[in-house]
């Protein structure tokens, strides 16, 4: 049998070079970004996070011009992505996130200035070795390639196993002709299935299975076999997690998997981060938070921020925000446990979304109210709408016609259907760009909104001979309040601002000056007042503090005042006593 073409099959890049309408293997991305660094040296670093199971290096890039200070100084966004092996079109958008602003830097002053005074950490795959295999053979795991849950008997595994039986590269679906069949093919189209009306009989009918094998089976019924790659990343963080038997694909023990581990920990040790973008398909919406809890239990501020930043997500992508608890698709209500992105907004006071890209009903300009009604209600219009787009866009790639095929178990069957990896999961390589051209300006937008430390002035007082009140007035500039978010001023894990004094030789604090560091409150962000303005406007202006010492020290001797935000950056000011303003 000859063997199938991947390279073709999956939209694969050949070179490193950078294409918008292909999908890339470790290999070839590792050697893009290599390339990327070593052309902006000074814009541009990355370094490994942890390894994967097979050995494979997990890739942090991190975005900011050195040049205007460290990336640890300066408030800073995170995006990951491909935390499930099959999205594979969320890599692409993380690594075009990176090549815009890279690209964009000497022309556009508002990208100069995000890359100037801000941070950006990449993640761009996180399943390094499950999307290895996704891409470069016919087989598809959740996360991780290593088996799980590995402690069921063998026969919890009896029934149809997905494999590609026709060598094509596909795993497609088999429809079987039956008289109990629930599914006959269209009049219109016979690449669709319509469901049998209730009362309906004198037809061809039939049953529509994944392609497989079916093992043990005894000639009766035909159920799925249960995968044996079932471990979900994106339900393995440290955050209401549950078992697996309480909540699928969780895997042993909280951060069991070298892959999630890495990236908890390059997040603990990152605290500068304010938010995040944890990129998913294949469902057309954004998620915020949360997957555990209602709306009513999130502070009234991260609220609103959610929603102002979400509703940029929406503008660009033309994708609603929703909560995952309220909108979760089969039963609102039901939380979800050990996900990421509530792990950042609970635990680190991140203000994280989960951005569910493409969606091909979407893209073919079908609307739902939710993802029930996307499931459930399509109708035969609507799956020929889809198909449009596909012949017209795609190729006709996206489905594949259905064929005649002797299954080794069932006989006579046909073999075709919606193609998963490509068209149900990812967009084939034509719709690509499209999809990710709408993604992208989400991330730099939400990149807008960090909190920004400044000092607004700065000054000195003579009060004795050589005796001064040296003061400053620290100002947020940005959005968001220089906590990032209440939850995590709320949960106490949230440091102050200090404001630092630098003394030279000859300098010194006088007694019962504040110490030389000191805590500044909190400074408020736009946020407090997104609101519509109301005719009294009776707004405080709570995004200033006030800082001062008493000193002695020498006319014209030159201080240093530095204020530091944990998630709002670093600023600085130098004084000099005596000099006038």
């Amino acid at each position: 049998m000859e063997q199938p073409n991947f390279a073709e099959l999956h939209y694969l890049a050949t070179t490193a070079e950078w294409r918008l309408d292909r999908y890339y293997t470790w290999d070839l991305m590792t050697e893009l970004l290599r390339g990327w660094v070593a052309t902006w040296p000074s814009l541009a670093t990355m370094s490994s996070i942890g390894t994967s199971g097979e050995g494979r290096d997990i890739w942090v890039v991190t975005v900011t011009n050195q040049a205007t200070g460290p990336d640890h100084e300066k408030p800073a966004y995170y995006i990951d992505a491909n935390i499930h092996a099959a999205e594979v079109m969320t890599s692409s958008v993380a690594l075009a996130t990176i090549h815009y602003l890279l690209t964009n830097y000497e022309r556009d002053p508002s990208v100069r200035r995000l890359v100037d005074e801000t941070t950006l950490y990449v993640v761009p795959r996180i399943s390094v070795d499950g999307s290895e295999q996704f891409l470069t053979t016919s087989e598809a795991v959740r996360s991780s390639t290593v088996p799980f849950p590995t402690n069921l008997p063998a026969s919890a595994h009896e029934g149809l196993e997905p494999q590609d039986i026709d060598g094509d590269g596909l795993i497609g679906s088999m429809r079987i002709k039956d008289p109990a069949g629930p599914w006959k093919v269209s009049e219109r189209d016979d690449r669709i299935m319509l469901p049998r009306r209730p009362d309906e009989y004198g037809g061809e009918y039939y049953f529509v299975l994944p392609e497989g094998l079916i093992r043990n089976w005894n000639g009766g019924k035909i159920a799925l076999a249960p995968s044996r790659s079932a471990l979900d990343f994106n339900r393995n963080f440290p955050v209401d997690w549950r078992p697996h038997w309480e909540q699928a694909g969780s895997g042993p023990y909280p951060l069991s998997e070298p892959e999630t581990k890495a990236v908890a920990d390059f997040l603990l040790s990152h605290p500068n981060v304010h938010g995040a973008q944890l990129h998913h398909t294949a469902a057309g919406m954004i998620l915020r938070a949360s997957a555990r809890y209602s709306d009513e239990e999130i502070p009234r501020l991260d609220r609103r921020a959610y929603d102002a930043i979400g509703a940029i997500g929406s503008a660009t992508t033309g994708f609603r925000c929703f909560s995952p608890f309220h909108s979760n698709p089969y039963q609102p209500g039901k939380p979800s446990f050990g996900i990421e992105s509530d792990w950042l907004y609970d635990h680190l006071g991140v203000l994280a979304f989960m951005t569910e890209l493409w969606g091909l009903a979407h893209r073919a300009g079908i609307t739902w109210d939710n993802y029930i009604e996307l499931e459930d209600a399509r109708t035969e219009e609507s799956d020929r709408q889809i198909l449009r787009l596909l012949d017209e866009e795609a190729d006709g790639r996206g489905v594949v016609p259905w064929k005649s095929f002797d299954h080794p178990q069932l006989g006579p069957v046909e073999l075709g259907g919606f193609e998963e990896k490509f068209g149900l999961m990812n967009p084939p390589g034509p719709l690509l760009p499209r999809e990710i051209e709408r993604a992208v300006p989400f991330a730099i937008g939400a990149m807008g909104v960090a909190p920004r430390l400044r000092v607004i002035d700065s000054g000195t007082e003579q009060i004795a001979a050589d005796v001064w009140r040296v003061w400053a007035i620290a100002g947020n500039e940005g959005f968001l309040p220089t906590c990032g978010s209440e939850r995590h001023r709320d949960s106490g894990a949230s440091r102050p601002l200090t404001a630092e004094i630098s003394l030279p030789p000859g300098a010194t604090l006088l007694p019962g000056s504040a110490p030389a560091t000191q805590a500044l409150e909190h400074l408020a962000g736009r946020v407090s007042q997104h609101t519509s303005f109301h005719f009294s406007a009776r707004y405080p202006n709570l995004s200033r503090g006030h800082v001062e010492w008493l000193v002695t020290a020498p006319d014209g001797t030159r201080l240093e005042i530095v204020i530091r935000g944990e998630k709002a950056g670093v600023c600085r000011a130098a004084v000099t006593v005596g000099a006038t303003s």
